[in-house]
């Protein structure tokens, strides 16, 4: 396990760094200057070699440098280091869309031309630093060309329709029966408000029978055999994964909604989605396979380091990606991005339109602050450090 940081200094429109030291071949990178992508390799040859799951966090969803550094980073770890999976902070059906064009099994381009049928928040994933990033996975050789998933649980509506599509053409007596029993999810226009209705409206008569149809369908797709739907396993998995999302969908919403607040409940079922479907795909590719995981700070990063984190949930604590991939899997890599002060495209509420705004300058007391004086003592608007070799230095 391990873990380095990079911090840019403004974020965005920051002035040129002063130029990265050299190092000897194998000395330890401690401090450098960075300059976006002409960095990355730097921070890449900072990742061991026997890492099997590097994860690449952000400070925000809407800064530039944040996806261009981790462009960068994940090109050299496919290219260089053999990594066949890059695992998204996104909607499985959406990343679904872009694999099969990456994988030039669709000409159509990865994300719908008009913006509206993109789920919220489109700006994450609809910009140009990922359009770039997918043109130049479409045009690696087939046998180099990584998978891409998604991993979040908030597509509960997408998600069905998935699982109907899929039955629709393997299972057509089963599809009739689960889009019957399903069908009141149609009258819905947010998984906050199927919650709502859920924990508070009428739904809540029929919670046992929500669950009943939604582990039936998840055993009916598990245990079925793959010759009986005569499908590829690309297509079994993603069937089987949208019937999981619905299910943690269906967890996730009610929690958002039943839980007081200040639970921590909605996050953890969140986590460990993530957590699960990681594991789901390095299953369906191979116990080998190494895996880039691309998430915010928050998920990346270990809970149990922070005041609120924990392995249990007897006092509300936090579990997050990170820490439970660091449990699961010995050899991994965690890098984290963070910014002082800079711009994000952002909405004022979910489901709202978006637009740049300025961040406000980091509190003196946050790690932000703290790297944002080291960042003016050094004269280096943008930099990054390995941790463990800051905490060798400070011990």
């Amino acid at each position: 396990m391990g873990c380095q940081l990079s911090t840019n200094a403004t974020a965005t429109n920051a002035a040129p760094p002063a130029p990265a030291r050299s190092r000897k071949e194998g000395e330890p990178l401690e401090f450098a200057a960075f300059d976006d992508c002409e960095s990355a390799r730097e921070v890449f040859e900072g990742i061991p070699d026997d890492r099997e799951v590097v994860l690449l966090g952000e400070s925000t969803h809407g800064t530039e440098e944040f996806y261009r550094v981790r462009a960068a980073v994940t090109k050299l770890l496919v290219t260089e280091r053999g990594f066949r999976a890059v695992v998204l902070e996104a909607e499985w059906p959406m990343m679904e869309r872009v694999n099969e064009y990456t994988h030039r099994r669709c000409a159509e381009r990865p994300f719908p031309e008009d913006e509206s049928e993109m789920p919220f928040p489109s700006w994450m994933w609809r910009n140009q630093c990922m359009a770039d990033f997918f043109s130049w996975c479409r045009e690696l050789a087939p046998a180099s060309t990584p998978d891409i998933f998604g991993m979040d649980c908030y597509s509960l509506f997408e998600s069905k329709a998935a699982v109907l599509s899929f039955l629709e053409r393997h299972d057509p007596p089963f599809a009739a029966e689960v889009q019957s029993r399903l069908a009141f999810l149609d009258r819905f226009k947010s998984g906050l408000e199927y919650g709502d209705a859920k924990v508070h409206g009428g739904l809540s008569r029929i919670a046992g029978h929500i669950q009943d149809t939604l582990t039936r369908l998840q055993a009916k797709l598990q245990w079925t055999g793959a010759d009986a739907y005569d499908c590829t396993d690309v297509e079994r998995l993603s069937a089987e994964q949208n019937a999981e999302v619905v299910i943690a969908a269906d967890e996730y919403f009610t929690k958002c909604v039943s839980e007081p607040a200040g639970s921590q409940a909605s996050w953890n079922a969140r986590d460990q989605h993530m957590t699960t479907t990681l594991l789901r795909i390095r299953a369906h590719l191979g116990a080998g396979t190494r895996v880039v995981v691309w998430a915010h700070n928050s998920h990346v990063g270990d809970s149990t380091a922070t005041g609120r984190g924990g392995v249990s949930f007897d006092a509300n604590e936090t579990w997050n990606l990170g820490q439970m991939v660091r449990a699961t899997f010995r050899r991994t890599w965690v890098v984290g991005q963070y910014t002082h002060r800079g711009t994000v495209t952002a909405a004022p509420k979910w489901g709202a339109a978006h637009s740049s705004m300025a961040l406000h300058p980091a509190t003196p007391e946050s790690y932000e602050g703290a790297l944002h004086r080291v960042a003016v003592a050094a004269a280096a608007p943008s930099f990054f450090f390995r941790t463990a070799a800051f905490a060798a230095a400070t011990a």
